[in-house]
């Protein structure tokens, strides 16, 4: 390693990707910059993953650190990898995905030229199953971090977008913001992008840095309902952190729509009453005068007396509207 150039790590999580991560492992040792840090971390997998990383150990020595441990989730998994990271900086590359040449050099460089900023987030490619693409992922959108003049007012309400796989934080602000929060299983970043946006300095770099790979499974309605719940506790644990009321209107706001778009999607997938009920009841509470409250109430009602027909099991929302 060149001591000349700050440490930077990356953590590979890799779970049931025996198709994808050599690739992924073969994009960061291609890599120019001649400080990095390394580490493989399978989480579990029941596919020929750790075999194949094995394998290609065996056969082009240890250039990097692997671990193997059983099954815990994605954001236990980064944890780890962050406890064990000696770099100033840190990165998250999932298994399925590539990095672009000169990826880790751009975002040190630019770091190391705007030290103010505590992370630099970047756009990407799409990569389709195998086939690479000249697609970009955030250009033409909202896309955009730029320093301080986007806030956490931005974040929520969608002015900015951060797509985290292309980012680089220091690891010192991870380390003292506590890591990913476990309480998060498939959002691992929603609600530390809203920490990092809250009292930091962040910043986009509008080039791509990275492959970010689609695949044609189809994901799940109950995949789709967790990251719903997620998406919701996430500004919860935000709106405890508000200190100011602009912020706190904003955060309600964009719970009670969270709240309401969660009552939608469960009605058509069959979440019991219950948990159906508690959703349109926060999203009353937290916007009590808004004229679209008037359209929760009659759902509400629904409900109470049957008319809202939906099946599912006990669980409920509990009054926060996390899963209980």
């Amino acid at each position: 390693m060149d001591k000349n150039f700050p440490i930077v790590t990356v953590v590979v999580p890799a779970y049931n990707h025996e198709d994808y991560v050599l690739d992924c492992i073969t994009s960061i040792l291609d890599e120019d910059y001649p400080n990095m840090e390394v580490i493989v971390i399978n989480d579990g997998s029941t596919d020929s993953t750790e075999e194949k990383v094995r394998d290609y150990i065996r056969r082009h020595g240890e250039k990097f650190r692997f671990i193997s441990k059983k099954n815990e989730g994605l954001v236990k998994t980064l944890n780890l990898g962050l406890k064990l990271a000696r770099g100033k900086y840190f990165c998250e590359l999932a298994s399925d995905d590539m990095l672009l040449p000169g990826s880790i050099r751009k975002r040190v460089e630019y770091l190391e030229a705007n030290p103010r900023a505590e992370a630099v987030f970047a756009d990407g490619y799409f990569l389709n199953a195998s086939e690479k693409t000249s697609t970009r992922i955030l250009q033409g959108t909202v896309a955009g971090y730029h320093g301080p003049e986007h806030t956490i007012e931005n974040l929520i309400k969608g002015d900015a977008i951060i797509m985290f796989p292309s980012g680089m934080i220091k690891k010192s602000t991870l380390d003292a913001l506590g890591g990913f929060d476990e309480d998060f299983r498939y959002y691992e970043d929603i609600y530390l992008e809203y920490l990092l946006a809250l009292g930091h300095r962040v910043d986009y770099l509008d080039e791509p840095v990275m492959y970010l790979r689609r695949h044609s499974t189809n994901v799940s309605k109950t995949y789709m309902l967790k990251t719903r719940e997620e998406r919701i506790l996430a500004l919860e644990k935000l709106f405890l952190l508000a200190e100011t009321s602009s912020l706190k209107k904003l955060i309600q706001r964009s719970l009670s729509k969270q709240y309401w778009k969660y009552y939608k999607a469960g009605r058509l997938d069959g979440v019991d009453k219950a948990k159906l009920a508690t959703a349109l009841k926060n999203a009353i509470k937290m916007r009590p005068l808004h004229y679209k409250t008037l359209r929760y109430i009659y759902y509400l009602m629904m409900l109470r007396f049957g008319a809202g027909k939906a099946v599912g099991g006990n669980r409920g929302l509990n009054p926060r509207g996390d899963a209980t």
